[in-house]
């Protein structure tokens, strides 16, 4: 069985990609959607959004907004070398 670390980096992985370069960047509501997938999604699995909670600090939409403004960095960059 997967840890808790284990199953949320693989559910960011499959599930929080970079915002689209043209569109508007995703806000609070769509972050706050993204938490309930995730812990609907690890509570399907065993995990408690306690257990999820800790793992990230104790700050689900301040990891998954972070991920996200990793994701949008790096795609920035991509596309910048593409020029």
């Amino acid at each position: 069985m997967a840890t808790t670390r284990e199953f949320v980096d693989f559910w960011l992985e499959n599930s929080v990609h970079a915002d689209e370069q043209f569109g508007a960047k995703r806000g609070r509501v769509e972050v706050d959607r993204l938490v309930e997938s995730l812990v609907h999604a690890a509570e399907a699995q065993g995990f408690t959004k306690k257990q999820v909670e800790d793992e990230l600090g104790g700050d689900i939409p301040g990891f998954i907004r972070a991920s996200i403004d990793r994701q949008n960095e790096s795609e920035d960059v991509r596309l910048r070398k593409e020029k």
